[in-house]
């Protein structure tokens, strides 16, 4: 028995450690993540911006002078509308949703914005049709609109161009409003030594050239998991 425990011992402590490491690769990323906290964006007045909170994420909203602009959409529906009262927003008032990328944490609020036309990147939209990446079931791939890199829209007032942000996710996209505020999605980290890529991107040498060329002339930018800055930043 003592020659048996000789052995198993070490290889369930062993286990332990190895099992302790792979869960701290991946959920210290998790712990450094700070988005923004629910409310207004300061330095947005033209056009005013509002956080909301998601988990460990944020959504914005945009006030387009006709409705709602909303960039991503959340991870937790029900928590996401008892949180909308708190900023004015009604659902209904939605009138546009652009998605940076399909990851759960930025598309489960989708059901809520049923009166809203949705928007993501032609790339991120065709992994979804080909079952590689999906949206919450009720949304209607048909009615999904795709973008295209440069892609002018107008919202309301309210002026995007889009930008590809490929990397995290093969088909990501970011959004200049107003030629004034960058929604990057998790096109990039940011913390006080300046901007690197997201830990969970899928092609990180894609991520870095996507960060290179990411627009200069933005005045602020707002990401999912790290806040919102001003720009240019540490790139």
């Amino acid at each position: 028995m003592k020659e048996y425990l000789n052995i198993i011992l070490p290889l369930l402590a062993a286990g332990c450690v190895i099992g302790g490491g792979i869960t701290l690769y991946f959920t210290y990323p998790l712990m450094a993540m700070k988005p923004a906290q629910t409310g207004p964006v300061p330095g947005t007045d033209h056009p005013p911006v509002y956080a909301l909170r998601s988990n460990r994420g944020a959504m914005y909203f945009v006030d387009t002078g006709a409705g709602w602009l909303l960039i991503d959409t959340g991870s937790n529906a029900k928590k996401i509308e008892a949180s909308l009262p708190a900023l004015g927003v009604a659902p209904a008032d939605v009138k546009w949703v652009l998605l940076t990328h399909s990851d759960y944490d930025h598309v489960g609020g989708l059901p809520l914005f049923t009166d809203a036309g949705i928007s993501m990147g032609a790339d991120e939209l065709e992994l979804i049709r080909s079952g590689k990446k999906k949206l919450p079931g009720c949304t209607d791939l048909n009615a999904v609109h795709p973008l295209r890199d440069g892609e002018a829209l107008a919202c309301g007032d309210v002026a995007v161009k889009c930008v590809a942000a490929p990397g995290h996710t093969a088909g990501s996209m970011a959004y200049l409003v107003d030629g004034s505020f960058l929604f990057t999605g998790d096109a990039l980290r940011h913390s006080a030594k300046g901007d690197s890529v997201h830990p969970y991107t899928k092609d990180k040498a894609r991520a870095k050239k996507t960060i290179a060329a990411l627009p200069a002339d933005a005045r602020m930018v707002l990401t999912s998991h790290y806040g919102y800055y001003p720009a240019p930043t540490m790139r």
